[in-house]
């Protein structure tokens, strides 16, 4: 009942509720009729300033001496909740405050009775039992509550119906809440509603929906604030990332961004973070400095949360993280973060997602990583001998083996056809999410193509309506064509989605583009098979990794250095490159001591070059050798050309150490710095 947690219903993010203001105005003053020791009162004075550690510091030595006092196992209860997020702690306090009052009072207000604190105490039950997911109890709670006190929380039935899948009874608790026209009772009411249409899969109710609650927002937020109480200003961020995933649902990409950078504009207390949101969509278009400078901005966000929404979204916030480091080529401390988040999931009970949602998600990104990591490890095995690179590639198989696990947890959560086919339709709820729409491909090798064929039919039926989201129904169908062995109907599907798809999908874009060269390769078109892979390499050359492809090229030495020489016959077992002459170049020149590799294309346009120079003396340490120049060469050809490009720009004006000149290699260098602090257990100092 704080100021603080005045955040919205939200799609996937927090519920209050219009009681909020009220009970804060009550807060700040003991409730009428209260009786208690010194102690007590002044512990719940405290609390009402916010002064969350001194009201449990006090509360817990009420408690030491008086183990039945009402307030104090009240103020214990909320203090564990919103400070440190210990919520069974709380409910037990909770609970125990409720028994303790009810023996002693009942229920009926008899004079004398502080029904004023039942009520806060009946209502933060209710809170508390939404975010821990025990939606039936938090039903009957909330019923309990109506029989007793007004108003009636409406709205605050809308989020348990929503998840127990009562969602006409949700629809009808939302309507009359917006019908009150009580300020914040009708607010949530509005919310409710963009929730509610948002897991039904409505594509436009829900826009519709979330528009109207952020419109509403935006105009109670213009309304002058009581300087009495500046906390119950409107809040507007948890609005506007529901109305930014409405707009993604609408596949409208640059409202969604816009409307995301909106409420980015103000530091809220709600899970919704809407740098989450805003990570993932420049990671899908491609941009990954402004990916990287969003993720610093979602950690500080994060780390300004109370304890007890911060603990609520950990995982969501490693695998957002874990997904730009993908798209980044930073594929080691990605692993881990979305390790964490598999081991450590996030409860749901402020997301109207499932546990099972996010772990196939989670999962599947998971998978992708592993399948990143081994061929980011064929390539750095492959500057070795022929019998080290054969021993070397057989460890690399065995550790890659890991991604079984992950094609059972995938195959789990979507046993459910429903599941599936809403992961199929593309920015709507229901399915395993988040996913970025790059990765959908993958479920084909996991699910099997003849699986996923029925499931994108029922998908391309459900959005039938909808004609906007067949280009990214056509992208999946080339890949299972392609997975099927007709690669006439791959191309053709491939072609249909790459004209019509968004520009902001630039690496949907780039996968597409990747299966139209296989298909290409397979019908024996060279020529328009060269250009494919051109374009690949221009929207996203971490493509090629991810799906384990090759360019078809050929490497050649342009001058006789002995460390030339050995780069070109390393790269020459690179499995990034396919032997063809008429293809791609990769030259190498420069010097002994400062070798250079540049990839032409196969008109002899020029793509890329990494220099490398040798390192430079340093006192008590041997000096570089040309085997090892040779090998760090390969190496950083790579992770150069096989990855997004990091450059520096104002990410590194704002976020990464160092000086703002540079090469690229030294751009990468200060971003993995900073990315090993964002990847620590927890969340940063802001």
């Amino acid at each position: 009942m704080r100021a603080r947690l005045l955040s919205l219903l939200a799609v996937s993010c927090v519920l209050s509720s219009a009681l909020v203001v009220l009970l804060h105005a009550q807060a700040q003053q003991v409730p009428a009729g209260t009786t208690g020791t010194p102690e007590e009162l002044e512990a719940y004075t405290l609390y009402g300033q916010n002064k969350l550690v001194s009201a449990r510091t006090k509360a817990e030595r009420i408690l030491a001496r008086d183990p039945d006092s009402i307030m104090g196992n009240y103020l214990a209860g909320v203090t564990l909740r919103e400070a440190e997020g210990s919520l069974a702690r709380a409910m037990f306090h909770l609970g125990r405050a409720r028994e303790l009052y009810e023996e002693r009072w009942g229920v009926n207000r008899p004079p004398g009775a502080p029904w004023h604190l039942h009520q806060e105490i009946l209502f933060a039950i209710t809170q508390l039992a939404g975010e821990i997911e025990e939606y039936d109890y938090q039903v009957q709670m909330l019923e309990f509550y109506d029989s007793l006190y007004d108003p009636d929380l409406l709205a605050e039935h809308a989020w348990p119906l929503l998840h127990l899948g009562r969602f006409d009874e949700a629809r009808v608790f939302a309507k009359r809440a917006i019908a009150t026209n009580e300020r914040w009772e009708a607010s949530l009411g509005l919310n409710g509603l963009c929730a509610i249409e948002a897991e039904a899969r409505t594509r436009k109710p829900q826009y519709d929906a979330c528009i109207a609650a952020l419109e509403a927002a935006r105009r109670r937020a213009a309304a002058p604030v009581d300087p009495q109480h500046p906390e119950n200003a409107q809040q507007v961020t948890v609005h506007a990332y529901n109305a930014s995933l409405a707009a993604l649902a609408m596949l409208k990409h640059a409202e969604a961004q816009a409307l995301a950078e909106e409420g980015a504009r103000r530091l809220e207390f709600t899970t919704a973070n809407p740098w989450r949101l805003l990570a993932r969509l420049h990671a899908d278009a491609g941009q990954a400095n402004e990916a990287i400078e969003a993720v610093r901005e979602m950690q500080r966000w994060r780390a300004r949360q109370p304890a007890n929404l911060r603990d609520q979204d950990h995982a969501e916030t490693d695998s957002a993280l874990a997904t730009v480091l993908l798209v980044a080529g930073e594929i080691d401390p990605a692993v881990t973060l979305i390790e964490r988040a598999i081991d450590r999931p996030d409860r749901r009970g402020l997301s109207s997602s499932t546990p099972e949602q996010a772990h196939g998600a989670n999962a599947l990104l998971h998978r992708a990583l592993v399948h990143a990591k081994a061929e980011r490890d064929y390539e750095a095995v492959s500057v070795g001998g022929f019998f080290q690179r054969t021993i070397n590639r057989l460890g690399v198989w065995w550790d890659s083996l890991d991604s079984l696990r992950d094609d059972e947890r995938v195959a789990g959560a979507l046993s459910n056809e429903d599941r599936l086919v809403a992961t199929l339709r593309v920015n709507v709820r229901g399915g395993i999410e988040p996913v970025p729409v790059w990765l959908l491909g993958d479920l084909i090798d996991t699910l099997g193509a003849g699986v996923v064929a029925v499931a994108l039919e029922s998908a391309r039926e459900a959005d039938r309506g909808f004609p906007e989201v067949a280009p990214y129904h056509d992208a999946i169908g080339a890949e299972i064509a392609l997975a099927q062995g007709d690669d006439d109907e791959a191309l053709r599907l491939a072609k249909l989605a790459i004209e019509k798809l968004p520009a902001a999908e630039v690496l949907l874009r780039a996968r597409t583009e990747a299966v139209a060269a296989q298909a290409e390769r397979g019908r024996g078109d060279d020529r328009e098979m060269y250009g494919h892979f051109v374009r690949v390499m221009q929207l996203d050359a971490g493509t090629l990794r991810r799906m384990g492809l090759a360019l078809p090229a050929r490497v050649v030495a342009e001058n006789g250095g002995a460390v030339v020489e050995e780069v070109a016959d390393m790269l020459e077992n690179s499995p990034r490159l396919r032997s063809d002459d008429s293809g791609f170049t990769v030259a190498v020149s420069g010097t002994d001591s400062a070798p250079r590799v540049c990839l032409r294309d196969p008109s002899g346009g020029q793509l890329k070059c990494v220099d490398v120079p040798r390192l430079p003396h340093e006192r008590g340490k041997p000096d570089e050798t040309d085997d090892e120049l040779a090998a760090r060469t390969a190496d950083v050809f790579h992770d150069e050309i096989f990855a997004l490009r990091v450059v520096i720009s104002r990410t590194d004006m704002r976020s990464l150490d160092g000086s703002v000149t540079g090469g690229v290699e030294q751009s990468r260098d200060q971003m993995r710095q900073m990315l090993d602090g964002l990847t620590s257990d927890g969340a940063p100092t802001p």
